[in-house]
C-alpha cells in the first residue's frame, strides 16, 4: 500500500508541473528578442538616410533615465532649403514582435524628428555646448587629449591632419575613426562625431598614400565637365565613407580672379562665376547622393585676396554689385542643390559688413545675408578658429563670437603655432556664457537642432564600425584611378607654341629644370625620352645660380622649364629669360598666371598641379601621345 502511495503522489506532482508549464506568461512581463525603447538608451531601428550606411542599436551608457518621455516642444529646423538627393530616413511604426503572447505593447522607434527633440530635451548644458566644436588632435590613435575632448567636453566632431600624424594608412585612419566613434557613443549622450577631413584635390588633400590622389579643383574646371565633376565627388566620397569619413570639407567655392590669391589659386574651379557655379552644384548633387556631407567654402568668398588669412586677415574690396555678381552667385547655386553645411571667410567684407569683424565673426554676414537673404537653414562651420586672421585679435573668445554671429559648428585645425588646450578654453569660455545667460539655451537649442538633424539625416546616429579588412578594397582602387587620370589628361591646357616646338621629338637630348617643391617628372618623361636629364633648381634661383643653370642646359637640343608661383619669386622669369633663344617649354606647375613672365618664343603649357597623374598627363601631352585638351579656366590680365 505504502508503495501504491508514493507511485500516486508523484503521478499528482507531475501533473501539477505540467500544468504549471502550460499557463500563459504574466501580461506584464514580455519578453522581446530585441533591446525594448527606452527614454534613456534612444534605441531606434530606422533606416537612415543613406541606402548604403548599416543601421545600428545607439545604447549610450552614461545617460540619467528620467522619469517620463519628454514631449518635444518646437518643430524640427530644416538643414537646407532642398533635400540632398540621398535617400530619407523613413519614419518606422513598426512593432518589436514579443518572443510569446502578451497583452503589453511595445513602444515604437522613434522617428528621426522625435529622435532628435528628444535628444535636444534630455542632453545636459555641457553636452550641447561639446556638440558645437569640431576639433583636432595629434597623433594616429585615440589619444589621452583626445579621449579627455571626447569624455569631459563632449565635442560633436574630430577633423583629421596629416601634419598632426592622424593619417599613415587607410587601415589606420578606419581603426582611428572606429576607435573615437566607440569612446562617443558610449559616453555622454552616445552621440556619433561628425569626422571631417579637407580633401579637395590638387594641393589640399590629407589622405596621399593608399588613396586616390586627383588633380586639382582647378585642373576639373579646366576639363569644363559636369560629369568629370560628378565623378570625382562620387570616387572622393566612396573612398571617405570606406574609412568611416562622413564630411568632406569641399568643395571650394571661391571664384580665383585674383593673380596673386596667396590662399586659393588651382582650389579654386576658376574665374567664371557660372563655371564655379556649375561645375560646384554637380559635385555637391554628388556628395549628398553618396551620404557625405560636403562643406562649400569659403563663404563669403576668398577668390578677390591678395593676403593669406592662415596668417593675418585679409580685406574682399568689391562694391556689393561686384559681390553679388562674382561670389554669390555660386554659393547660391550651392544653397539650391541643396548643400548641407557651408564654411565661413576669415575675410573683411567691407561692402557687406561696415564694421571691422571678419565675415566669421560678423553677424551682418552670417545673419544677415546667409540665413536671412539667401534662406540658408543648414550648417554654418567656421574656417579654422586657429588661423592668424582670427586668432591674432580675438583668442579663445572667437568660438563665442563666431557662434554669436550665427554659425553653428566651431572648426579647430592644426595651425603651427596652436595647442589644444586653446580647444578646451573656447569650450569653457562659451559654456560660461551659456550659463550666465549671456548666451540664451534657445539660441544653443537652434544649432545643436541642427547638427543631430545633419546627422540623423545621413544615418550617423546609427553608427556601424567600419571593417577594417574590407578597407583597402573601397579606396586606391584601378576604377577609381582611371577617374583621375582622365581629368588629368583632358586638364592640361597649351596656351601657344608659336614656334611648333611640340610634340617634342622621341630622339636628341632633353633637359628638365624643375623646382625642387615639384614632384618630379622624369619618370614619367623617360617613358617617351629614356635620355631625359633633369636638374633641380631653388624656388627663387639667384643669379649665380641662373648661370650654372643656362650652363648646364648649352649642351642640349631642348629644354623644359617648370615654374611654381612665378610672379612671387622674380628669379624663376630671369632663368627663363636667359634660356630664351633656345628650344624652351615652361610648364605652369600651378597657378597659370606664371605664362604672363614668360619670354616669347616659348611654347608655355598649364597643369594646375603636379601630382603624379597630372604629370604623367604632361608627358603624354609633350610627345603627342594626346593633345592638350584643357581651356584656360581663368581669365588672365593684359
Amino acid at each position: 500500500m505504502k508503495k501504491l502511495a508514493r507511485i500516486l503522489c508523484s503521478i499528482n506532482l507531475l501533473i501539477a508541473l505540467l500544468t504549471a508549464c502550460a499557463l500563459p506568461a504574466p501580461s506584464s512581463t514580455p519578453t522581446f528578442t530585441g533591446t525594448p525603447v527606452s527614454t534613456d538608451t534612444l534605441v531606434s531601428t530606422d533606416t537612415p538616410v543613406s541606402t548604403d550606411t548599416p543601421t545600428s542599436t545607439l545604447v549610450p551608457t552614461s545617460t540619467p533615465t528620467p522619469t517620463s518621455t519628454p514631449t518635444p516642444t518646437s518643430t524640427l529646423v530644416p538643414t537646407s532649403t532642398s533635400t540632398p538627393t540621398a535617400t530619407p530616413e523613413p519614419t518606422s511604426t513598426a512593432t518589436p514582435q514579443p518572443t510569446h503572447t502578451a497583452t503589453a505593447t511595445a513602444t515604437p522607434p522613434l522617428d528621426p524628428v522625435a529622435r532628435v527633440e528628444q535628444l535636444v530635451a534630455t542632453m545636459t548644458l555641457e553636452e550641447k555646448v561639446g556638440q558645437l566644436f569640431l576639433v583636432f588632435f595629434k597623433g594616429p590613435q585615440v589619444s589621452d587629449d583626445l579621449r579627455q575632448m571626447i569624455n569631459d567636453y563632449h565635442i560633436g566632431g574630430i577633423v583629421l591632419f596629416s601634419s598632426a600624424g592622424n593619417i599613415q594608412n587607410p587601415a589606420q585612419v578606419a581603426r582611428l575613426i572606429n576607435d573615437a566613434q566607440r569612446e562617443a557613443t558610449t559616453h555622454s549622450a552616445g552621440v556619433p562625431l561628425f569626422v571631417a577631413i579637407d580633401q579637395e584635390g590638387g594641393p589640399v588633400v590629407r589622405l596621399r598614400d593608399g588613396a586616390t590622389r586627383f588633380p586639382s579643383q582647378m585642373a576639373l574646371g579646366a576639363t569644363g565637365s559636369e560629369d568629370l565633376a560628378r565623378e570625382m565627388a562620387r570616387v572622393t566620397a566612396t573612398e571617405l565613407k570606406a574609412l568611416g569619413i562622413n564630411m568632406n570639407l569641399a568643395p571650394v567655392l571661391d571664384v580665383n580672379d585674383h593673380p596673386e590669391n596667396p590662399v586659393i589659386g588651382i582650389r579654386s574651379l576658376g574665374s567664371s562665376p557660372a563655371e564655379v557655379a556649375r561645375l560646384g552644384a554637380a559635385m555637391i548633387g554628388e556628395y549628398a547622393a553618396m551620404g557625405v556631407i560636403a562643406t562649400a567654402k569659403h563663404f563669403p568668398g576668398h577668390g578677390h585676396t591678395s593676403v593669406d588669412s592662415h596668417i593675418s586677415l585679409p580685406v574682399v574690396n568689391r562694391s556689393p554689385d561686384e559681390w553679388q555678381f562674382t561670389d554669390l552667385s555660386p554659393f547660391q547655386a550651392a544653397i539650391d542643390a541643396g548643400i548641407d553645411a557651408i564654411m565661413t571667410a576669415h575675410v573683411v567684407v567691407p561692402s557687406l559688413d561696415d564694421s571691422p569683424l571678419p565675415a566669421t565673426l560678423s553677424p551682418a554676414i552670417l545673419q544677415g545675408w546667409l540665413r536671412e537673404r539667401l534662406g540658408f537653414n543648414g550648417l554654418i562651420v567656421t574656417d579654422s578658429m586657429t588661423m592668424g586672421a582670427i586668432n591674432q585679435s580675438y583668442g579663445a573668445e572667437a568660438a563665442a563670437l563666431a557662434f554669436q554671429a550665427g554659425a553653428d559648428v566651431l572648426a579647430f585645425g592644426a595651425d603651427w603655432d596652436y595647442t589644444s588646450a586653446g580647444q578646451r578654453a573656447a569650450y569653457n569660455h562659451l559654456l560660461a556664457l551659456v550659463q550666465s545667460g549671456e548666451i540664451s539655451t534657445t539660441r544653443l537649442d537652434e544649432s545643436v537642432r541642427r547638427i543631430l538633424t545633419i546627422k540623423a539625416r545621413y544615418g550617423l546616429l546609427n553608427w556601424q564600425p567600419v571593417a577594417i579588412e574590407q578597407v583597402q578594397n573601397g579606396v586606391s582602387t584601378p576604377a577609381h584611378l582611371a577617374v583621375a587620370e582622365e581629368i588629368a589628361r583632358r586638364s592640361i591646357t597649351l596656351l601657344r607654341d608659336d614656334q611648333g616646338l611640340l610634340p617634342l621629338p622621341r630622339e636628341g637630348s632633353l633637359l628638365l629644370i624643375w623646382p625642387t617643391a615639384a614632384n618630379d617628372p622624369l619618370g614619367s618623361v623617360r617613358r617617351y625620352q629614356p635620355a631625359a636629364q633633369r636638374v633641380w633648381c631653388s624656388p627663387d634661383p639667384t643669379a649665380e645660380e641662373i648661370a650654372q643653370l643656362v650652363e648646364q642646359a648649352a649642351s642640349f637640343d631642348r629644354v623644359i622649364l617648370g615654374t611654381l608661383n612665378a610672379p612671387a619669386h622674380p628669379g624663376q622669369a630671369q632663368l627663363a629669360e636667359a634660356l630664351a633663344g633656345r628650344a624652351l617649354v615652361v610648364v605652369a606647375l600651378d597657378k597659370p598666371y606664371d605664362l604672363m613672365h614668360m619670354p616669347p618664343g616659348s611654347a608655355c603649357l598649364a597643369t594646375y598641379g603636379h601630382v603624379p597623374v597630372t604629370l604623367n598627363a604632361l608627358a603624354q601631352v609633350l610627345f603627342g601621345e594626346i593633345p592638350a585638351q584643357g581651356s584656360l579656366p581663368v581669365e588672365m590680365p593684359n
